[in-house]
């Protein structure tokens, strides 16, 4: 073997590496995979690049209150004989585009009510209902702000010990406004809070209309965890 032939023998495997990192593609910094990998809870890293419709999973759990007059009127109508109670939820979904995405969701609500109106003993009202909305994004960086828009339909049950009470149980569609904010946690997971005003219409929860206690609608506030599959 020549001497030239051993120096390109002994070459020959650093000009194959060299090759090879020619070849191989160039992770920059800010490449969104590469801090997706690097760091544990991956914050941002829900703005993975598009690769068309998502199926969305998602719960949440909350504050519920009745109101009248509007979502904050919770003195108001049936709100001014009730107390705020727990709310819950559960959601899917189909994200169309970055920006826009249907939901259809089931949601439980449970309201207590007051002594003025519970003679025999403890009374509230029990809440079912389904939504549907409209949901449109603000795809920012880090923080995705939302509204929603749809209709529902609510059962609303007087439940307890109702003998004696002016209140009664009542079910009726209504109209879903809401807004929110979703934070990305990783690629498929991210958690945000939900403020929903849900305005019923033709509702009657009693037959004496003193103060407007006959009519009313529905306000929650909840913390919501979607899965992005």
């Amino acid at each position: 073997m020549t001497r030239i032939q051993s120096v390109l023998v002994l070459l020959a495997p650093l000009l194959w590496t060299q090759a090879a990192r020619a070849q191989a593609p160039v992770q920059r910094e800010d490449d969104p995979n590469r801090r997706c990998r690097d760091q544990w809870l991956a914050f941002g890293c829900g703005d993975r690049p598009w690769e068309g419709p998502e199926l969305v999973f998602g719960a949440g759990i909350g504050v519920s209150a009745m109101n009248e007059s509007g979502p904050f009127g919770f003195n108001n109508g049936v709100g001014s004989v009730t107390e705020p109670g727990p709310s819950w939820n559960l959601r899917v979904g189909v994200e169309l585009l970055r920006w826009v995405a249907v939901e259809a969701s089931y949601l439980g609500m449970y309201d207590s009510g007051r002594g003025v109106v519970s003679p025999a003993g403890s009374v509230g009202f029990l809440t079912t209902g389904v939504d549907a909305v409209l949901r449109l994004t603000a795809p920012l960086p880090y923080v995705h702000p939302y509204v929603v828009g749809g209709a529902g339909y609510y059962d609303v049950a007087f439940v307890g010990a109702t003998a004696g009470s002016v209140l009664h149980s009542s079910s009726q569609p209504a109209l879903v406004l809401g807004f929110g904010v979703d934070v990305p946690l990783t690629w498929h997971l991210s958690v945000g809070a939900e403020g929903v005003y849900h305005h019923q219409s033709n509702e009657t929860y009693s037959s004496d209309t003193t103060n407007g206690i006959d009519g009313g609608d529905l306000t929650t506030f909840d913390i919501v965890v979607r899965a992005r599959l």
